[in-house]
């Protein structure tokens, strides 16, 4: 290949800067949504602030699918298509950080949730912007374990970010977290600076000139395209339900664990790593198994297992949960790790259009808007229920999804084997 820095075809660089430009979105959620969190819950915030804060800087995710046509449909070609919003994005992602210097970061406050909402809109675009170059630029055969080194990279960072934020937040404060998380975005944008990015899709032919617009019904013609397929349609609905029971869960864990299991923020902030990257790791291996079992009975096992974990947190009893904490926490993120993988693999499939970043921030923004539904339920079904309703309301919420699945995997897996027939 005559330019080792370019971002096509699955070569090492390529696989390299998605799993790093991953990496600088799973740094913000370990720093300031699951490192965050945790110390103000230490400090004394309540189920209450915790569904706040979250919901809010939750918002931005939830509408990704209005970013999707303005980085479909305009960029500046001088910097690559997608690159020129991986770039722009990650500069604001830490420039919006500078706010929280001057408020105060040791307790919850609306302002916090606000500047850290403007931040996720950054770090939201940057996502969308290199989901959109994942599928411009990966041939459908290197999606399984592009996807599997996407995911583990972002799971993996999730981890770090929280290990260490927790361990600095009570050390030194929160604004010396910040410094390190900044400075670490700020390196990984090296990597789209000096890359270089194909001026078509994958499979298009290279002499379809790309323009730094597209017109508005071009745009929505093929946005329609993108989800006129039984699977797509039912991937919808797939991804509307199965982030709220995960929802519930960011919320109250944090509480469940020191108030019931008598578990230190320190014990958690060194704990749940652990199964961040555990759960990478199952990602990338997911990646992998994906190409040779297919996704069916994969996603199968693993939203049955994030179902029989919240149905064990609501019905066993505390002596028995204080024992199985640590193994609850490293089989609730390999489920939901496992699944997301195998999703995003599924979904980026459904992306055949040039409109990639819009249909697949549709599909995501769904699934956030699931998470933030999630979110809203905690604190109501705590006040109705306590943490044991809460965790069995989430169990129950999940099987659908193991009705829907099904459906979805084998109507996309025929319609693969008949584009390989056409082929």
């Amino acid at each position: 290949m005559k330019n080792s820095r370019l971002l096509a075809y699955g070569s090492p660089w390529h696989l390299f800067s998605l799993s790093a430009l991953y990496f600088a979105q799973g740094l913000p959620a370990g720093f300031l949504g699951f490192g965050l969190t945790t110390f103000l819950t230490v400090q004394g915030a309540s189920i209450l602030e915790i569904s706040s804060l979250l919901s809010i800087t939750m918002i931005p995710w939830t509408i990704k699918f209005l970013l999707g046509p303005l980085v479909d449909g305009f960029t500046i070609l001088k910097f690559g298509r997608r690159r020129f919003w991986i770039l722009i994005s990650q500069l604001l992602m830490i420039l919006s950080l500078v706010p929280l210097f001057f408020i105060e970061n040791g307790q919850y406050s609306l302002s916090m949730a606000i500047i850290l909402a403007i931040h996720n809109l950054f770090v939201a675009t940057q996502d969308i912007a290199t989901d959109a170059l994942a599928a411009d630029s990966l041939e459908k055969k290197a999606l399984g374990k592009a996807n599997g080194l996407m995911w583990g990279s972002k799971v993996f960072a999730r981890g770090v970010g929280l290990s260490s934020s927790v361990a600095i937040y009570l050390s030194f404060g929160v604004s010396a977290g910040l410094v390190v998380l900044m400075a670490m975005i700020g390196l990984i944008m090296l990597v789209p600076l000096f890359s270089e990015e194909l001026d078509h899709k994958v499979g298009a032919k290279e002499d379809l000139k790309q323009a730094n617009r597209i017109p508005f019904k071009v745009l929505l013609s093929e946005v329609l395209q993108g989800f006129n397929t039984k699977p797509a349609l039912w991937a919808l609905l797939f991804m509307t339900i199965s982030g709220i029971s995960v929802g519930i869960y960011d919320v109250l864990f944090n509480k469940f664990f020191i108030e019931e299991l008598a578990w230190t923020g320190e014990q958690i902030g060194a704990a749940r790593p652990w199964g961040m990257w555990l759960g990478g790791v199952v990602g990338l291996l997911v990646g992998v198994a994906v190409s040779y079992y297919g996704s069916r009975h994969l996603l199968l096992g693993f939203v049955l297992l994030e179902v029989l974990l919240y149905l064990f947190l609501g019905t066993a009893d505390i002596e028995l949960l204080a024992v199985n904490g640590f193994l609850i926490l490293l089989g609730v993120d390999i489920a939901v790790v496992g699944s997301q993988v195998i999703m995003f693999a599924l979904l980026m499939s459904l992306c055949v259009t040039r409109t990639s970043a819009t249909n697949f921030g549709i599909f995501m923004g769904l699934a956030n808007l699931s998470t933030l539904i999630g979110n809203q339920i905690a604190p109501i079904s705590f006040t109705a229920f306590g943490y044991a309703g809460s965790f069995v309301l989430g169990s129950i919420i999940l099987v659908p999804c193991l009705f829907i699945i099904p459906l979805m995997t084998r109507l996309n897996e025929k319609r693969a084997e008949l584009l390989i027939e056409i082929d």
